[in-house]
């Protein structure tokens, strides 16, 4: 365990990132990119802001040459948090350190991540020529909402290519995690008739003919025939339901959101399609009940990396050259590196970073000190590698 006087300056910049409420969506990332901008201007590394909207904006840094080859290396950072809820025994803005771990909102997801990234870069940076081709920081806004507008607006701006190299900086546990499950959000409406609940047979159930579909969907997912290597198989979570007006009443609508993770083999279309068959299943058993569903947010299809590719045999050697050997594993969540990758069709889309990803939107969320100076080392060295 580190003694105080050994904790490093990234140790000390993960602490002042958690002091600073960033929660997304009821929060602002302003206080925290003002921060982000200006300590990087001080380290004098190359650095704007990049409006998203209102007072949102994403930071940018960027190192190296930009006419050395067509392939710029891409650390993505995203600077809100999920918000702060109940039950935490530790200050979630405090960064306290105890018994070798670092608390606070975000710390794991991902302040932790983007302190990592800024003194990797500005390290980076002072080496000067030694890195002959572009790296680029982007440090994102709404990363946690449905839209992923920081990612998007970068998009929109030309920063990434089908070419990028695009790295998450996430929660990995140290983990090299070149595959995401896709997860895709969907609002089920059902619509029944109101009765009076002494003759419920006058009406019709819209909260039952929810509850079948529910059902229904969740058998069809259970009974899918297979399971990735890295992913395992395709889950579904529902997250949230609403409906009725009185207990006395029969319900006349529900609303109901379910989170679909995606993994292989199946397509969007397909997952589309399985929600359709629910509805069609759980609607045959309510007789008289009617239901749409609509997409939430970005479509988010599962993605997986090539075993050749650069950049993920780039973190295998720097993960062996800084910790001395490295794990391969899948990612359960989504990233806006991944809906990145996924727009433009880049096959190179990594996920590693400090902290464990079940910390991530947990009470008392912490992250490893050692991790955060192991991920400086294997950024850094991964950018050498890749880039040198």
């Amino acid at each position: 365990m580190l003694k105080e006087a050994d904790w490093s300056e990234v140790v000390n910049l993960t602490g002042e990132l958690v002091k600073i409420p960033s929660e997304n969506p009821n929060g602002s990332e302003k206080a925290i990119g003002e921060y982000v901008f200006h300590w990087l201007q001080q380290q004098g590394v190359t650095a704007w802001k990049e409006q998203v909207e209102g007072d949102r904006f994403n930071v940018v840094a960027r190192v190296g040459n930009k006419g050395y080859g067509s392939t710029a290396l891409i650390w993505l950072a995203h600077m809100d948090t999920v918000p702060v809820g109940e039950g935490w025994t530790e200050d979630p803005f405090g960064g306290r350190i105890k018994a070798g771990r670092l608390y606070g909102r975000g710390s794991a997801d991902m302040k932790g991540g983007l302190a990592a990234a800024l003194v990797a870069i500005r390290d980076l940076a002072l080496m000067g020529q030694m890195l002959k081709g572009e790296l680029i920081l982007l440090a994102t806004v709404d990363e946690e909402g449905q839209e992923m507008k920081g990612a998007m607006t970068a998009l929109k701006n030309g920063l990434v290519g089908k070419d990028s190299l695009l790295v998450a900086i996430e929660p990995s546990g140290l983990k090299l995690m070149p595959a995401h499950k896709g997860p895709n959000w969907y609002k089920i409406t059902t619509r029944g008739k109101m009765a009076h609940a002494g003759k419920p047979d006058k009406g019709v159930d819209a909260i039952h003919a929810a509850s079948q579909i529910m059902v229904s969907l969740k058998e069809l997912i259970a009974n899918l025939p297979y399971r990735d290597e890295l992913l395992g198989p395709t889950t579904i979570n529902l997250g949230r339901i609403n409906g009725g007006l009185k207990t006395n009443i029969v319900p006349h609508y529900c609303e109901a959101e379910v989170d679909m993770r995606v993994t292989f083999p199946m397509s969007i279309e397909e997952a589309d399609s399985l929600v359709d068959r629910a509805l069609e299943i759980g609607l045959a058993k309510v007789s008289g009940a009617k239901a749409t569903w609509e997409r939430l947010g970005l479509k988010r299809k599962p993605l997986k990396m090539p075993a050749d590719s650069p950049l993920l045999l780039g973190f295998q050697a720097a993960v062996k050259e800084v910790v001395g050997d490295f794990e391969i594993a899948g990612f359960p969540a989504y990233t806006d590196a991944a809906i990145l990758a996924a727009t433009v069709g880049s096959p190179h889309c990594l996920t590693f970073g400090p902290g464990y990803l079940d910390q991530a939107h947990a009470v008392d969320e912490y992250v490893p000190v050692e991790q955060l100076q192991a991920a400086v080392a294997v950024l850094k060295a991964a950018a050498l590698q890749l880039l040198g």
